[in-house]
């Protein structure tokens, strides 16, 4: 399930399992945790190709990669690589950011863009903090933010191995590198969002306490025809939170491109 594959000169660890149409999943500041149930319930029904971004997992991170412009750039190398062909790219949290800032840049390869809860672009004033500063607030806080249900996102560091453990700490310590200054976005992101010309379908939690669901309207707002729904009792990862309502939610948007 899991394979190394070079691409523009970066070794990137990737999982891909399942068959059907393509969907290129681009994960979250937290890691892809391809272990979770997420990765088996999407897999029914299409074939699910998720690298580790540069930095995380096993996947390289070269000197000359410290942009989101990097690995968008990236990830359409990926795209060409695989020769995918009407597939879907699909990201959350910060993968959401990196699919988005694909999506304005070229889309050839993609029938849908499907949008869970991504960051990545500035709605409010200078002085309104649109992202909660994830690095800045104790872990038990951005669980509360981040989970509806704590139990669901709860992880006993005390039982992972160390090279899991050192794992976990250089992929928080890359998504600094990518994120930092500004903080999680990009500033001129969002004057380019009318350039998506495919489906696009945004998700959100309803107890999302990372960006809120005010913030995935300032997103619907600005792509031309896009749609947005819902999920109850989840926060902010519904792919792990709720893993079935989520593979059902993919499916149905999915089915109608």
């Amino acid at each position: 399930m899991s394979r190394h594959i070079t691409i523009s000169g970066v070794d990137l660890e990737v999982e891909e399992k399942g068959h059907g149409r393509p969907i290129l999943f681009l994960h979250p500041g937290e890691g892809l945790q391809p272990n979770r149930p997420w990765l088996d319930r999407l897999a029914v029904n299409h074939r699910v190709i998720a690298p580790h971004h540069p930095g995380f997992g096993g996947s390289a991170l070269p000197d000359w990669v410290g942009t989101v412009d990097d690995l968008a750039y990236l990830y359409l190398d990926l795209a060409i690589e695989l020769k995918l062909e009407d597939a879907v790219l699909a990201g959350n949290c910060f993968g959401g950011w990196i699919a988005a800032e694909m999506a304005v840049r070229n889309t050839t390869r993609f029938a849908g863009l499907l949008l869970t809860a991504p960051l990545g672009i500035k709605v409010g004033g200078v002085l309104d903090r649109d992202i909660t500063d994830m690095h800045a607030i104790p872990r038990s806080e951005f669980m509360r933010r981040a989970w509806a249900d704590l139990a669901k996102g709860a992880i006993d560091y005390t039982k992972l191995p160390d090279t899991e453990l050192a794992g976990i700490a250089r992929g928080r310590e890359t998504l600094a590198v990518f994120g930092w200054k500004p903080y999680m976005h990009n500033p001129r992101l969002k004057r380019w969002l009318h350039r998506i010309d495919i489906p696009t379908h945004l998700i959100w939690g309803e107890q999302d306490g990372i960006v809120s669901t005010a913030y995935g309207e300032a997103w619907k707002a600005e792509i031309p025809g896009a749609t947005m729904e819902t999920m109850p009792a989840t926060g902010h990862y519904p792919h792990w939170e709720n893993p079935q309502q989520f593979a059902d939610r993919v499916h149905a948007f999915t089915a109608r491109l």
